[in-house]
């Protein structure tokens, strides 16, 4: 969950608030920044906590002066839904990634997992994934592992918070979650946690974020809308003085 925002000269600097974009799979939080940003020919845009590529769900967008607020926004708790596929682990930790390892998983085992993830609650440090989009030295962890370059910073952590988390369902080797956590908080490192602790591969099957910088993905209008133009995107922008941007932040 991290911040960007694009920034060219000449652009409209009129256009200033909140847009909530359900990001689809298989693109990156800033190629969403990017196309808003062209189809508003406006100066600024940035988002309220990065997706990766393969996850879907809540993204807020700030447009122009609204990028003042957005170190505060990510600040604020985010929710998701997900699935860890249980007897495959990636490189990446996620479905993105290449297989590592492939077996069959006991019933008792997934009882235990099952029951760990349950209970999973309160201040953790957590160990940041080699495939991430934190920087060192200005470049994104992910491109040192993908040329099996050592980055210098292997043991790079968080103090992060669970302040909940929800065993929904199991099912075929599925298990089936939502949570709410706080900033920083890598869900497909709980992963890393299930084969370190059980010694059974896993993975983060699928992501979608429901909540984020204060607002629901219900509120959030559907990527292709974007395509109907820039008064429609108008009359969706939520302003940044509304009473409930007003009350997120204070």
């Amino acid at each position: 969950m991290r911040t960007g925002f694009i920034n060219n000269e000449g652009k409209n600097n009129s256009i200033s608030g909140i847009l909530l974009i359900d990001k689809p799979a298989g693109m990156t939080s800033f190629r969403v920044d990017s196309l808003v940003k062209r189809e508003l020919n406006c100066l600024k845009v940035g988002h309220a906590g990065t997706l990766d590529p393969f996850a879907t769900g809540l993204l807020p967008l700030l447009i122009n002066k609204a990028t003042k607020i957005q170190d505060r926004l990510v600040n604020v708790s985010k929710s998701y839904e997900g699935a860890f596929k249980i007897g495959i682990s990636t490189n990446t930790l996620d479905i993105s990634g290449e297989v590592l390892d492939n077996k069959a998983v006991k019933d008792i085992e997934i009882k235990g997992i099952i029951d760990y993830l349950g209970k999973l609650s309160g201040d953790f440090i957590q160990k940041i994934p080699a495939f991430s989009a934190k920087k060192v030295k200005g470049v994104p962890l992910y491109r040192y592992a993908r040329k099996n370059i050592d980055s210098g910073k292997a043991d790079m952590t968080n103090k992060v918070s669970i302040y909940e988390f929800k065993i929904k369902s199991f099912d075929d080797s599925f298990i089936n979650f939502s949570c709410r956590v706080s900033k920083g908080t890598y869900v497909r490192a709980i992963a890393q946690d299930i084969i370190d602790k059980f010694k059974v591969p896993a993975h983060l099957f699928s992501l979608r974020r429901t909540s984020a910088g204060g607002f629901d993905i219900n509120e959030a209008i559907q990527f292709e809308s974007i395509e109907k133009g820039k008064d429609f995107i108008m009359e969706k922008i939520i302003p940044v003085d509304d009473p409930r941007v007003m009350e997120i932040l204070n």
